[in-house]
């Protein structure tokens, strides 16, 4: 299984819109996340989409290496 490394989230209160971003290890299998936000109001994890949650994997752009 593929965890992230290291995960950012930024508030922009503005646009009443949060950003996320994250690191992992690369693996060729890897084509998508799935990403769950926390309901209060549910009390329990959604898909962030409110349907399935899948953010497909972008192509690399650049290196930090």
């Amino acid at each position: 299984m593929n965890y992230p490394l290291g995960v950012f989230q930024y508030y922009d209160k503005d646009t009443n819109t949060t950003h996320v971003q994250w690191s992992y290890v690369d693996d060729p299998n890897l084509i998508h996340f799935e990403v769950e936000i926390y309901d209060q109001n549910l009390r329990k994890w959604v898909k962030c989409d409110g349907r399935n949650g899948i953010i497909e994997k972008q192509p690399k752009i650049g290196s930090n290496y």
